[in-house]
């Protein structure tokens, strides 16, 4: 940035900065770092990539062998199932992100943010969760065995997160 950019920048925050304090309102840095404390919990999804792996070697084991000769294409197809196997594996991941106002829902279909008012409870175990919400009686359930998602601090979060905007919880883990 040239130096006079850098000037206006920091003017401008600075004016922004005193209207906010003067509105009891956190400052631009403060908001900034208050964003940085977002829980991101990441699990391992391994379903969907080990059906396509199993795909592949299904489609090289029962293609028939003697009638139809196995060009390139034959081996791109398999391969390529198994490629993608690898790369939902490695790049497609389940996010639970535990905000100060929502929480947000990563899974294979998209993102899906939920509000604490919307949240009609939570449920904690050893093994699983589940966030009920109140439209259409709407569950999503993250499991330790489908989803590998370190569940003890999982819990931990959705306990507090509970706890701060007042759901109904039920406690399972004890």
């Amino acid at each position: 940035m040239s130096r006079k950019w850098e000037r206006m920048v920091t003017k401008n925050q600075k004016t922004i900065n005193n209207v906010r304090k003067k509105q009891g309102k956190a400052t631009i840095q403060e908001t900034a770092k208050l964003k940085e404390k977002d829980d991101i919990i990441k699990g391992r999804s391994w379903m969907f990539p080990s059906i396509l792996v199993f795909v592949a070697v299904f489609y090289f084991f029962a293609y028939p062998y003697g009638e139809i000769s196995r060009d390139k294409w034959y081996w791109i197809t398999g391969l390529s199932y198994i490629a993608l196997g690898i790369l939902m594996y490695l790049v497609r991941r389940p996010v639970i992100r535990i905000t100060r106002t929502s929480i947000s829902l990563r899974r294979f279909n998209g993102d899906k943010i939920v509000a604490p008012h919307d949240t009609e409870e939570i449920t904690l175990n050893k093994g699983h969760i589940v966030i009920r919400l109140k439209q259409k009686n709407k569950k999503y359930v993250y499991t330790k065995l489908q989803h590998r998602f370190p569940m003890d601090i999982l819990n931990a979060r959705l306990r507090e997160y509970a706890i701060q905007h007042k759901i109904t919880l039920k406690d399972e883990t004890v």
